[in-house]
């Protein structure tokens, strides 16, 4: 080979080799920033979410907060979060819009926005029409023994609050007081302290439920027309929302209750006896209505219990009950010994909070929807 066709070979070689190392060199470059880009990126996202749960936590302690955050420096990066009121699928809530931006000042800056809409003001929380007694229900009903039934209101330790109350209870089937139980109301405005008596100022009997009394746990919070379509409760126990629950076998349950508590029976399955000590909502159900909870000889609940069945009441309960079936396999005994149920507006409130619970510290449990 000729010396001018070795140069001309050398030369296509290097070039060649300086082809392809550009190649690699840039190919190492564009690797090396798409993991900058990935990782500003998680930082980004990191930011936006800080910024929701911040703007949560103030909203938890000021329901009229909507300064939002502009340009604050966090985590080596910018957040920038606002606050708006809003529509959500019917109900009054605030949007928050919270943007993270990192790598900001180079060709790699990225950011990140989170959308989320909360219910504010009252937690949420609501007195379903369904409950128009301490105790409502749908069937014949007995009170003995010594169990007291307050339908006056209560704040959420059990202390009374003049003038607010309701009955004592309401039922579309008839009444029975019996031994030493006694029954506490308001009737227009007017309080009658617990007594052994029974006429139309402390109990409702023989009623009729406008559009037909609710056979569901959701139907008595006011069914999809209050946001609580078929499934919703079930729904929220499985998601453990705010320490909620879901169970088969009440044995399982961890104490104390909160949230929504939720315990599904096989047709005519009891759970007997049974702890409810806790708050939030309890539900004693299932597809055939003959869920039954009974001997309820532990704890003190605050909130709302539904149960298709409701035998034995010897704990004590503030906030209301609400039996649905109208006609319980275990009898018409909703108490016979020791025991009280009062009523309490602001147990209800804390109760149906969407979430449920009443610990008012969860910054995120009035939230609706949530958008990465």
């Amino acid at each position: 080979m000729s010396g001018k066709a070795i140069l001309i070979l050398v030369l296509g070689v290097t070039a060649v080799i300086s082809v392809t190392f550009t190649n690699l060199t840039e190919t190492s470059s564009q690797a090396t920033n798409n993991m900058i880009r990935y990782y500003n990126q998680q930082n980004a996202h990191n930011i936006a979410q800080t910024g929701i749960h911040m703007a949560l936590r103030e909203l938890a302690d000021s329901s009229s907060w909507r300064n939002g955050y502009s340009n604050l420096s966090l985590f080596n990066g910018i957040l920038n979060t606002t606050l708006a009121d809003t529509t959500f699928d019917t109900l009054n809530v605030v949007m928050i819009t919270s943007t993270g931006t990192f790598g900001g000042g180079t060709d790699l800056e990225v950011s990140s926005t989170s959308i989320v809409y909360t219910v504010v003001g009252g937690g949420g929380g609501f007195i379903p029409a369904s409950v128009l007694a301490a105790i409502t229900t749908n069937n014949q009903v007995e009170t003995s023994g010594t169990l007291t039934v307050d339908g006056r209101d209560h704040d959420s330790n059990g202390n009374l609050v003049a003038g607010a109350g309701t009955y004592a209870i309401w039922t579309t089937n008839s009444f029975n007081r019996q031994g030493n139980s006694k029954l506490g109301s308001t009737e227009s405005g007017t309080d009658y302290a617990p007594a052994k008596v029974e006429n139309n100022n402390v109990r409702l009997e023989g009623q009729s439920y406008p559009g037909g009394y609710p056979s569901t746990p959701d139907g008595v919070l006011g069914g999809a027309a209050m946001g609580y379509p078929p499934g919703t409760l079930k729904s929220l126990a499985l998601s453990g929302v705010g320490g909620s629950q879901y169970v088969t076998n009440p044995s399982l349950l961890t104490y104390p209750l909160k949230g929504v508590t939720y315990v599904e029976l096989p047709a005519g399955g009891t759970w007997n006896p049974a702890n409810v000590d806790g708050e939030g909502i309890l539900v004693v159900h299932n597809s055939t209505n003959d869920a039954a909870i009974k001997n309820i000889n532990w704890g003190t609940f605050k909130g709302l219990m539904i149960a298709d069945d409701i035998v034995h009441i010897h704990n004590n309960i503030i906030g209301a009950v609400v039996g649905l079936s109208p006609s319980p396999s275990s009898g018409n005994q909703i108490g016979n010994g020791t025991g009280s149920i009062k009523y309490s507006r602001e147990a209800l409130m804390n109760a149906t909070a969407i979430g449920g619970g009443s610990g008012g510290g969860s910054s995120s449990s009035n939230v609706v929807a949530w958008w990465d």
